[in-house]
């Protein structure tokens, strides 16, 4: 399955910043996408897209690394994705919550697409997240589209929403959008399972990211509509297990920003029958996890970026509406990150 879509010369430029006259549009362009042609200035673009079967991963759910001005570090967000690429990361999806996509423009959520799609050329499937909200999820579609993006994930619905209107508005944008579609649950009251069973069956479907702490009714989707779209433990390590086994095939992480093959090796040891090897590597993220998750998840985000620069890769500050890391607490997260980079170390090491 391929998504064709066409971007100018004059567009690319301004994406990657080169003003110089010799502007090597060809070199731009193969960094850009495994298969591409020209037309006259424009470069066709046509990408790979994503399907069900990709989603038996592990689903990088990517920071926007900052400088300290509070604009996109672009050159360290090229260097984080070749980081994960490097060490066996496959999905990428920037501009999530994670990424506090909510919070960002639509020239960030351009630049940061851009710059995803470029470094991990074609050694990674790059999957924004689009929205919150239907107007914003059409236009953000329309951007990732143009830059030749393996598909997208609808964010979840944050403003006034019915169960009826969530339904309709999802259909519509799966319906327009032009990208093969990721699902995001997080909750039953606007998204019931019967509504998202018959929303997995859309053509344009692939995957349901599951983020409700309710294992039964994940069960309940997936047994219902596992064969249609490829369901996901959205709520990354912790739970990652009971999902897997009641039909997930894959999870998504924050963590694997700075320990991907940590996450990368639970999902393998799983798929392999070595569950005992899985929950040993899952008890060990656990307690960063809880974390992030204190005194109603304030570092929820930042405590990513905080790690991030820890381990020598870029984070910098968070934006509104979150905040960084204290300075008392940056001590614990160094903490925490001993033991998981040294098992990171190790397991890069048996990898190679």
């Amino acid at each position: 399955m391929w998504t064709v879509t066409t971007i100018t010369q004059e567009r690319i430029r301004k994406l990657v910043g080169d003003e110089s006259p010799g502007f090597a549009f060809a070199a731009c362009c193969s960094a850009l996408t495994p298969i591409h042609r020209f037309r006259q200035r424009e470069l066709v673009l046509v990408a790979r897209s994503v399907t069900a079967a990709d989603c038996a991963d592990v689903l990088v759910v990517a920071i926007t690394p900052r400088l300290e001005d509070g604009r996109v570090d672009l050159e360290g967000t090229r260097n984080n994705v070749r980081f994960l690429v490097d060490r066996g990361a496959k999905f990428l999806m920037p501009m999530c919550g994670t990424g506090l996509v909510y919070d960002a423009t639509l020239e960030e959520f351009e630049q940061v697409t851009a710059a995803f799609v470029e470094a991990a050329s074609d050694q990674a499937l790059v999957v924004p997240g689009i929205g919150p909200g239907y107007g914003r999820s059409l236009e953000m579609a329309d951007l990732a589209r143009s830059l030749g993006v393996a598909g997208a994930m609808i964010m979840p619905i944050v403003g006034p929403a019915s169960a009826a209107g969530v339904k309709d508005g999802l259909t519509r944008i799966a319906d327009v959008c032009g990208l093969p579609i990721i699902l995001y649950q997080r909750r039953l009251d606007i998204m019931p399972v019967e509504h998202v069973i018959e929303l997995c069956r859309h053509e344009a479907v692939v995957g349901l990211k599951y983020a409700v702490d309710d294992l039964q009714a994940f069960t309940r989707i997936a047994a219902a509509a596992g064969s249609e779209a490829a369901m996901v433990c959205g709520m990354a390590e912790d739970p990652c297990l009971d999902y897997l086994r009641a039909g997930a095939v894959g999870f998504s992480s924050g963590m694997a920003n700075f320990v991907p093959r940590m996450s990368l090796s639970i999902l393998e040891a799983y798929q392999k029958g070595n569950e005992e090897e899985a929950e040993r590597l899952r008890v060990m993220m656990v307690p960063f996890e809880d974390f992030r998750g204190e005194d109603s998840a304030r570092y929820s985000g930042s405590a990513l970026h905080a790690a991030m620069e820890d381990v020598g890769l870029a984070g910098g500050p968070v934006i509104p509406f979150v905040e960084d890391v204290s300075a008392e607490d940056r001590l614990r997260v160094r903490t925490l990150l001993e033991p998981l980079v040294s098992e990171e170390g190790r397991l890069q090491q048996v990898s190679t």
